[in-house]
């Protein structure tokens, strides 16, 4: 949706959504890399957001490469924009990623997106010049399906 003020859309602006509390995850969104954070002192992977550990908490983090695949623990279908980058319906799932941690995303090419379904990270290009962390589903060999 466009700022009333300015008109501009505030998801086509490269620093819209960016902090110095996970600045190490925009810089793997950068280099088209999932980071997430682990704990120094017990080890537990944590949400890419996290100041502390929620085990020990320990604010000694680590910034991680993840895999990129994960499993859709749940999901919803939009059949609103949110921005003028959406087109509807499209579906929004909680991602549990392999490592443990549970991220938000949308999962492109699946009309037929289940709870259960295996997902792999998929980057795409920008008007802001830098990488939209998305997900696909992947089919029992590993390959994206087609829709």
């Amino acid at each position: 949706m466009p700022n009333s003020e300015s008109g501009e859309d505030p998801l086509t602006k490269k620093d819209a959504f960016r902090d110095d509390k996970d600045i190490s995850f925009w810089d793997g969104i950068a280099r088209s890399e999932l980071r997430i954070k682990k704990c120094n002192a017990c080890g537990i992977v944590l949400s890419p957001g996290a100041l502390f550990c929620s085990e020990c908490w320990s604010g000694e983090l680590t910034a991680i490469k993840a895999s990129g695949r994960g499993m859709v623990h749940s999901f919803v279908v939009y059949h609103r924009a949110f921005s003028e980058n959406e087109t509807p319906p499209y579906n929004v799932a909680i991602i549990a990623l392999e490592e443990g941690p549970r991220i938000v995303s949308v999962v492109d090419g699946s009309d037929r997106l289940q709870v259960g379904n295996i997902v792999e990270a998929v980057w795409l290009s920008t008007p802001a010049q830098c990488p939209a962390l998305r997900f696909a589903v992947v089919d029992d060999t590993g390959r994206k399906k087609e829709n």
